[in-house]
């Protein structure tokens, strides 16, 4: 799934499901990341699992993740601003009050983070929090991968995402998003398909390597695989909403090529 991971370029409405079993790998907080200030180990646990999930685009269950840290710690700044990002409408504006009104007395990042739900905000004003957060944590692998997808530019994008890749090569999710770079703006289909088998490779009990994938074939045409792939990722989670549709638009046009066959 191509989707835009956070409310820097638009706002998520979402359904909301069980959290998903796969959801077992986690982005650890190490040396040159932003502070998580939480006493309660599970919800700094459930929060590194949220970030997993919403680095590769699974947000119904990244939602469920965040939801269950700010159950355990209702004062965590971080996940409350993923789910204000996450919401809409007056969900949307009251995680993003209570994300605000967590930062207080915390860490510069985590007041810069809270900022990102400001409804005021724009595409620009965003792009610069995230730049100011990653001078501050240049090793922050959540930051950095939001830091490369939000440059202004295709160019800038792909710069950026590279440096990340070659940092933390064996973080699955950029290359999801290289992916698309040369599918998108390269239109260089044999290099993007790379970088989508080796997202399959490094995330291979995730749902979105596999959507993704399908994506790529249903773009070059080859419904076949398309649909392979599709199916695959719903039997990694079958509430995947971006495969469930594809799979629909699929079938429908199979059933139009086969109607128009009989008349003929």
């Amino acid at each position: 799934m191509k989707k835009v991971l956070l409310s820097v370029l638009g706002v998520w409405t979402i359904a909301f499901f069980s959290p998903s079993a796969i959801a077992q790998k986690q982005v650890s907080n190490s040396q040159g990341s932003m502070t998580w200030t939480s006493k309660s180990k599970e919800a700094k646990k459930l929060y590194a699992t949220g970030l997993y999930h919403i680095l590769n685009v699974e947000r119904e269950q990244a939602y469920q993740a965040f939801k269950a840290a700010v159950d355990a710690d209702p004062g965590f700044t971080l996940p409350l601003a993923f789910l204000s990002n996450l919401s809409a409408g007056e969900t949307r504006k009251a995680f993003a009050k209570r994300a605000q009104g967590s930062a207080t007395n915390k860490s510069e990042g985590e007041a810069l983070f809270a900022s990102l739900t400001d409804e005021k905000n724009t595409p620009e004003s965003r792009r610069e929090i995230w730049s100011k957060l990653h001078v501050l944590y240049p090793n922050d692998r959540v930051i950095g991968h939001f830091y490369a997808i939000t440059r202004a530019t295709p160019e800038e994008r792909m710069s950026a995402a590279t440096a990340y890749n070659q940092q933390f090569p064996e973080e699955p999710a950029m290359y999801n998003m290289l992916g698309y770079y040369y599918l998108t703006d390269k239109n260089d289909n044999a290099k993007a398909k790379e970088y989508f088998e080796k997202y399959i490779q490094l995330y291979p009990d995730g749902a979105n390597p596999y959507d993704s994938m399908g994506e790529f074939y249903l773009t070059t045409g080859d419904k076949v695989n398309a649909e392979k792939y599709y199916t695959l990722a719903l039997e990694k989670y079958p509430f995947m909403v971006s495969a469930v549709q594809a799979i629909e638009q699929i079938t429908a046009e199979k059933k139009k090529a086969e109607q128009t066959d009989k008349k003929q």
